[in-house]
């Protein structure tokens, strides 16, 4: 090849790489300001906006970006900052779906702000910094007194940055998405939001935490989402012993002293602290049951914690308040139905509980309800229950008679 042809070729590949950057520059000064714009209108990261009309009266959070624990743990704290409640479910987001309309005094649903002890005493840490409630539901998962799920439960987590921030990674969001499949095209681009709604998954499933912090699971009991059916992913899980199921050979005093801790700094605090387990359903109980002497942390951890003065209301085991698996989310979420089951038991347990409760309408939805995982909702009229856990339970098929 001549000299000339070379430097022809270079000079023509140098034009060509110019171009190229330049149409990635303009791509990136497009798709920027549209991607901030999609994400502010579809209210994606605007915990504060959510929170105000949440306030109001019915909204929908449902944000992609900040479905993990401490994404949650911030949400829920400015709405916690907000109502100013009397009485709080806290922990395990296996109760995250016990909404307020059966109370008689204020109250919010903060599940879902812990997933072990350290972060439990981290969320409640943060909420007595802003008020200081009545009473504590304490809705714990039997793994969180596993030295395989936590090594250390008096840890304390670094802080990091909040993920309700306009970042690369957010701004890429919605084009993700888009090629995923999750968003179709006119959704993107003609940009028509629901009122009331906020973030993706409120915009787009109804899926999201209401005004009182319940998490309405409507894209899992519509069956939109693909469910555990069967709860058959969950009991692989337990099988392989991975994840949460991770055996233990004996109960670990440093995570019975944390919760020690945490209970009775509640109660220095003339707060009522109610300590209960997160229910299972039959088909994962049963199987955990046959290896009982792996799971220590589950079997065993009713007396070690009444030999530490604290009393844990025997709630694991859904049949024993008559629940069924067709009213559970998943294996490790109790639905709506199950939810306001505990909450009759927990009355059992703590009468002084009473005040805060309308037995009649608590009854009453159990009564009418019993079979499904959530209870008809008046701001959500269209939502109709299928069988979405695939275990033949009978749901209603025609338009839910409103609570």
């Amino acid at each position: 090849m001549s000299d000339q042809l070379k430097d022809t070729t270079r000079s023509w590949l140098k034009a060509f790489f110019l171009l190229l950057a330049g149409l990635v520059a303009v791509a990136l000064l497009v798709a920027a300001p549209l991607s901030g714009l999609w994400l502010y209108l579809s209210g994606e990261l605007a915990v504060d906006r959510a929170v105000q009309a949440q306030s109001r009266g019915f909204a929908l959070f449902g944000s992609t970006v900040g479905s993990d624990t401490k994404a949650t743990l911030e949400y829920k704290l400015a709405l916690y900052k907000t109502k100013k409640p009397q009485i709080v479910l806290a922990g395990s987001s296996g109760m995250g779906s016990l909404k307020d309309n059966v109370f008689l005094r204020p109250m919010l649903n903060m599940a879902g702000t812990a997933n072990s002890l350290s972060s439990l005493r981290a969320s409640l840490d943060a909420m007595l910094a802003l008020h200081k409630p009545d009473v504590v539901l304490l809705a714990l998962d039997f793994w969180w007194f596993s030295s395989a799920w936590e090594k250390d439960p008096f840890a304390q987590a670094p802080k990091e940055p909040s993920p309700f921030s306009y970042t690369m990674d957010t701004l890429r969001l919605p084009w993700r998405m888009l090629l995923q499949g999750d968003i179709s095209l006119p959704q993107f681009m003609f940009m028509s939001f629901q009122e009331a709604r906020f973030g993706i998954r409120a915009q787009f499933d109804d899926t999201g935490y209401g005004s009182d912090g319940a998490f309405y699971a409507t894209s899992t009991i519509t069956a939109k989402r693909a469910p555990d059916a069967g709860f058959a992913r969950t009991l692989d899980r337990q099988r392989r012993h991975i994840g949460e199921f991770a055996p233990q050979e004996a109960l670990s005093q440093a995570h019975l002293d944390a919760l020690a801790d945490i209970y009775f700094r509640l109660r220095g605090r003339g707060i009522v602290p109610v300590v209960f387990l997160s229910p299972l359903p039959g088909e994962l109980l049963d199987a955990l049951k046959k290896e009982e002497a792996l799971y220590p942390h589950l079997f065993s951890l009713r007396q070690a914690l009444a030999e530490r003065g604290i009393d844990l209301a025997n709630t694991v085991d859904s049949r024993y308040f008559s629940a069924t698996s067709c009213e559970f989310v998943d294996a490790t979420h109790a639905g709506e139905v199950t939810a306001l089951r505990i909450t009759n038991e927990l009355t059992r347990v703590w009468n002084g509980l009473l005040p805060y409760i309308n037995m009649e309408a608590l009854n009453r939805a159990i009564n009418e309800w019993k079979g499904h995982a959530a209870v008809a909702s008046p701001f959500l009229p269209r939502v109709l229950e299928e069988d979405f856990l695939q275990l033949g339970c009978v749901k209603r098929t025609g338009p839910a008679r409103l609570q």
